[in-house]
């Protein structure tokens, strides 16, 4: 054979014996693991919490995108990922306790756990009305009573830590973005100013002389019950001294979207865009505005109250103390 029937043969084969080669390699040859995975931080620079709760000393919950539901048991040092089974965007979280809470979301979304959050199942028996709607906050009484609203007038209550749900609302085209609830006094605060007040815990309703059109987002009773504040677009806060049956409009020092506030320590705290606080005296007359940190222009979606602190749940999670020292979560 000559050396150019040699070479023609071999440039014929080498084709198939490279493909053989590669599918050799691909099912027989397995690579080498060359260290430990390395697990995603349980809380990521691109999340994004709506929702925050802080039911006992050193318990922090937070809920966001994605169905995301983290938990601290040591006031924010460690934290860890629980299970939601749903990627829905979670809106908003309560809590009686270290054990027992409820979350709202996208969808629908109603989640509860009575074990800490170790598990969570969705509620059984929502209203029909409340399927692929969109709950936006949660709130509940000490008796163990629980309510929720959300878009196109979604009003939900619930007895017995979430076990038995009713609708309380009728269906409209308004988004209720908060409830506030004092005993059997409940308020709603919506899109373009609406207010809506019951009585008797939401078997009856009346709308409200509301002085503004800018959006409510949030609403909370003082500790005392003596007032409520209400808070919204365009640096909104409406103040009323008559459980909820008249408001007006008070200044808030700022033009900036404000989305939650609450009591805290004898007096209010609110938060929203920009990165901006609001802190006022009990009687909510005067506020004070001031940014979180020195160039920071992070949003923040709801604010709870416990003992000295005020829980932030937003672009970031984050603690601030009486000194207004910015502490965010990491």
């Amino acid at each position: 054979m000559t050396v150019n029937k040699v070479w023609r043969l071999l440039s014929a084969v080498m084709p198939f014996a490279v493909i053989g080669g590669l599918l050799y390699a691909g099912i027989f040859i397995k690579p080498a693991s060359v260290g430990a995975s390395v697990a995603p931080p349980v809380l990521a620079p691109r999340d994004a919490f709506y929702g925050v709760a802080m039911p006992a000393d050193g318990v922090i919950w937070a809920v966001g995108r994605g169905g995301k539901i983290v938990r601290s048991d040591d006031d924010g040092r460690k934290w860890l990922l629980q299970p939601a089974a749903t990627d829905a965007n979670l809106q908003s979280i309560t809590a009686w306790d270290a054990e027992r809470a409820v979350v709202v979301g996208n969808d629908g979304t109603v989640l509860q756990s009575a074990d800490g959050g170790r598990s969570w199942q969705a509620a059984v028996g929502l209203p029909a009305e409340a399927a692929g709607r969109k709950l936006i906050r949660v709130r509940r009484s000490a008796d163990g009573r629980v309510y929720a609203v959300g878009e196109f007038g979604l009003v939900l209550s619930a007895t017995g830590f979430g076990a038995a749900w009713d609708s309380i609302g009728k269906r409209e085209d308004v988004g209720w973005n908060d409830l506030a609830a004092r005993e059997n006094t409940l308020i709603l605060a919506g899109e373009f100013g609406r207010i809506r007040r019951s009585g008797d815990g939401g078997r009856n309703w009346q709308d409200v002389a509301s002085p503004v059109k800018s959006s409510l987002l949030g609403v909370a009773f003082s500790a005392d019950g003596r007032l409520a504040v209400a808070v919204g677009l365009d640096g909104v806060v409406l103040l009323s001294t008559d459980d909820g049956q008249s408001w007006r409009a008070v200044s808030s020092g700022t033009r900036e979207h404000l989305f939650a506030v609450t009591a805290h320590n004898a007096g209010w705290a609110a938060v929203g865009d920009k990165g901006l606080l609001l802190r006022a005296p009990a009687d909510a007359q005067t506020w004070e505005v001031r940014r979180l940190a020195e160039n920071s222009y992070a949003w923040h979606a709801d604010i709870e109250a416990h003992a000295d602190r005020l829980y932030l749940a937003g672009a970031t999670l984050s603690a601030v103390g009486q000194d207004n020292k910015l502490e965010q979560f990491k």
